[in-house]
């Protein structure tokens, strides 16, 4: 994970990302003094806001999503592959494209809590912590980081299948949009292709809403797959 997290790039989408949810909190109607529990349900509501919603698909794809294309571009591979096998290659790189999707939310998410927590908590009447919510709060992050870790995955795909980079970076924009207008205009009932429900999940996920868990880890692994074939075949070739 170091590789990953030397990346300048990993950091900057965090960085956006946290503005997006930050801001989602700054320009609430806060009234004080708060009501004991707010700054968990102003915190739950940033994440599902619209912006944080327009943000995923682009800040999912920045720090990893096209490091093949730039990888072969300045023949960077050759040497990293002469360093380790092939497919060792294949299995760090789809899980770092992954992870990079996935921490770019988590470390916003993180730090826009505790944000929140130090500043908003204290504004608050005295009461007790309100557990169930931040439980919910806690879901809703990991959701936003699993669909940002499918996302960066699939960039991935494309970016190996293309070896370009504006389609590594514009084709899952393009899909994730897609989606939403399908489901709005001529899909209403398929709610489960809506990226608004994967990160909201208030249908019918089965008990306990273990279906929507269960979507995340099908369709990743899906992603990864696809990706690892891809490159294993590109691989052969250098």
């Amino acid at each position: 994970m170091g590789e990953l997290f030397r990346e300048k790039t990993l950091w900057a989408a965090s960085a956006v990302c946290c503005l997006a949810i930050a801001a989602g909190i700054l320009f609430s109607n806060i009234k004080l003094p708060l009501a004991a529990g707010s700054f968990i349900k102003l915190y739950e509501a940033s994440l599902r806001s619209q912006a944080v919603l327009f943000l995923i698909p682009i800040a999912s794809v920045l720090s990893q999503g096209a490091v093949y294309v730039k990888e072969i571009s300045n023949g960077f591979i050759k040497f990293y592959i002469m360093r380790i096998s092939r497919m060792d290659y294949i299995k760090r790189k789809t899980v770092l494209i992954y992870a990079g999707g996935f921490f770019s939310f988590f470390f916003a998410g993180i730090f826009v809590f505790l944000l929140a927590f130090f500043c908003l908590y204290p504004l608050e009447v005295k009461g007790a912590m309100d557990w169930e919510g931040l439980k919910k709060a806690a879901f809703c992050l990991l959701r936003i980081c699993l669909a940002g870790g499918l996302l960066s995955e699939i960039s991935g795909v494309f970016s190996v299948l293309f070896r370009n980079y504006y389609m590594a970076y514009g084709l899952p924009f393009v899909c994730y949009y897609f989606l939403i207008i399908l489901k709005e205009r001529y899909l209403p009932g398929m709610y489960a292709m809506d990226p608004a429900e994967w990160i909201a999940a208030e249908s019918n996920w089965g008990t306990n809403g273990w279906g929507i868990w269960a979507f995340f880890f099908l369709f990743s692994a899906v992603a990864a797959c696809l990706h690892g074939l891809l490159l294993y075949v590109r691989l052969k070739e250098i």
